[in-house]
């Protein structure tokens, strides 16, 4: 039996070196899930990638594309196998530079794609970001809301671009929870399969004196299997902690839990 693995991860990697500490506590714990991927959204500068391929060892193939300050989209994606190709994919609807949504257009929002052969199976990972929705109301006439609709439909168009023979994974952080007009867009766009769609555990983690309503899952990973092929995929949600500092705001390291999942064939 053929087998792929992949987590994925809102790293919350400030710019202006304020994550240093963070992501190399960060990747010392993740050298506990021996995945094949590792896909992180949140890399908001150039100078956390050299920590991280120096963090990394055992993944020693990486794709990001570099811009002026951040890897475009704040992602970066590190694999075991060889990748075949990689590249990123800006969304056509950024927003507006001036806007609540700045920091959103600043860091040119989009899909990092990867390409592996994992024993004779086409492999596809999207590793993506949208557009902040931050006033947590996530209706059709929403201004940022329909930014985010524009980016679910551009997604779902590059999954449909590719031959029903490839195993595509679509993960990051989507900024919207299960159950909006977007969440069921993206599904009915493209045949994409939710492993994690009754699980009701949170997957941001706000902060002490933000409201409880975005205590919620708008992190996924979603799977569109290959055709001719029998699939078992296997997923969790998985809290990301320093276990080696005795007070609980030592241990934190991220505000978003991690995903898992484990494609078999």
């Amino acid at each position: 039996m053929s087998e792929f693995s992949l987590l994925s991860l809102n790293t919350f990697g400030l710019p202006m070196f304020l994550g240093v500490g963070r992501l190399l506590r960060l990747t010392r714990q993740l050298d506990r899930f021996p995945t094949s991927v590792l896909c992180f959204q949140e890399i908001q500068q150039n100078a956390y990638v050299p920590l991280l391929n120096r963090s990394l060892p055992d993944y020693p193939h990486r794709a990001f594309e570099s811009s002026f300050f951040a890897p475009k989209g704040g992602l970066f994606t590190a694999a075991r196998p060889p990748l075949l190709a990689s590249h990123f994919v800006p969304y056509e609807n950024r927003g507006r530079p001036l806007s609540a949504g700045f920091a959103d257009w600043a860091l040119n929002k989009g899909v990092l794609q990867s390409e592996m052969n994992i024993e004779g199976q086409r492999v596809v990972v999207m590793n993506t970001h949208l557009h902040a929705n931050y006033a947590g109301h996530w209706h059709p006439d929403n201004s940022m809301s329909r930014i985010q609709r524009d980016q679910v439909l551009h997604l779902a168009a590059m999954v449909n671009e590719h031959d029903a023979d490839t195993l595509v994974i679509v993960c990051g952080d989507f900024n919207f929870p299960r159950g909006t007009f977007l969440y069921q867009e993206l599904l009915s766009a493209a045949p994409l399969d939710d492993p994690l769609a009754d699980d009701p555990r949170p997957t941001y983690r706000p902060f002490p004196l933000m409201p409880t309503k975005y205590s919620i899952p708008i992190d996924f990973v979603l799977v569109r299997a290959p055709l001719h092929r029998r699939v078992r995929l296997d997923a969790d949600i998985v809290e990301i902690q320093d276990e080696s500092r005795r007070f609980a705001p030592r241990r934190f390291l991220t505000d978003h839990n991690a995903l898992t999942l484990r494609v078999q064939w």
